[in-house]
């Protein structure tokens, strides 16, 4: 497993580096810390001031870079550090593309809106990365409670796969939620359906649960030796009934596929896991396949 993780100093950053000390991977794994310093644009004929600032905005960073190897390097023993000079918008993605990831971690601000440069980067990963985004809100002592938004996608299959090489400790239980959508009613009078419909649209419902069930089956038996998995089919609209279950169980992770749970492939975000993006209460994986 190759994972990317952004650093900056700042507390979403702190944040998502003692997630990774939390975890013991299952599997060889290499880490590679980064550091994206944003210095000042030169002009044509440098200063001694302009050259000064940016010495030390490099010094620091490497400083950041430093501190995370040093908080990180028990648990990941493939670690490495770098500092990329540039724009963080453009060098996030540049980096991502260059190393090819399994996952790219993140800070992310506590009210969900871009704070600083970390946070509208996170946004940016969220959308765009071509990888699996774990976007941190904190860090709680141990990963005690997860809920996952389950549909058998690919997506959904890679958010599993690496929740099983993370190695929680000790296993977190799992609430895996097999959701029938019925957002497409909401512009539609139900006492308006002729029967003959009704009975279809019931037919269909019932397939999709069943449909459900099966991919909860096998989500329940790929993360079994690694969490305490519970599992339930649930009818409504995946947001609202996965931001409610995140709430209920005080989560500390929501784990869905970008894609994962609509139809809807030529978006780069899916619907769902946007307005997860915009309001999750506690951390956010998003796989991607």
């Amino acid at each position: 497993m190759r994972v990317l993780l952004f650093v900056d100093g700042s507390a979403g950053a702190h944040a998502a580096t003692a997630w990774l000390q939390r975890f013991t991977p299952t599997e060889p794994s290499a880490l590679r810390i980064v550091r994206i310093a944003q210095t000042l644009r030169a002009p044509a004929k440098p200063s001694s001031a302009r050259r000064t600032l940016r010495t030390m905005i490099l010094e620091r960073s490497r400083r950041v870079c430093e501190e995370a190897r040093g908080q990180l390097a028990e648990r990941w023993l493939d670690l490495g550090a770098d500092v990329i000079e540039g724009d963080p918008h453009e060098h996030l993605l540049r980096a991502a593309e260059q190393w090819k990831p399994d996952l790219v971690v993140l800070g992310r601000s506590g009210d969900a809106e871009p704070s600083g440069v970390l946070g509208s980067v996170a946004r940016l990963g969220g959308y765009n990365l071509e990888c699996s985004v774990l976007l941190v809100y904190r860090a709680p002592e141990s990963v005690r409670q997860i809920v996952l938004g389950m549909d058998g996608s690919p997506s959904v299959r890679e958010a599993i796969r690496l929740l099983s090489r993370l190695g929680f400790a000790p296993p977190p239980r799992v609430l895996a939620l097999g959701i029938v959508d019925t957002s497409w009613r909401c512009g539609l009078d139900l006492k308006e359906v002729p029967p003959a419909v009704q009975v279809a649209l019931d037919e269909q419902q019932a397939q999709e649960a069943a449909d459900a069930r099966a991919h909860l089956t096998r989500a329940s038996a790929a993360l079994a030796d690694r969490a305490i998995v519970e599992s339930e089919v649930v009818i409504g609209r995946p947001a609202e009934i996965l931001l409610d279950a995140a709430r209920a169980r005080a989560a500390d992770l929501l784990a869905v596929g970008h894609q994962g749970l609509e139809p809807v492939r030529r978006l780069t975000l899916g619907s769902v896991a946007a307005q997860l993006l915009a309001a999750a209460p506690c951390s956010l994986l998003i796989g991607r396949k």
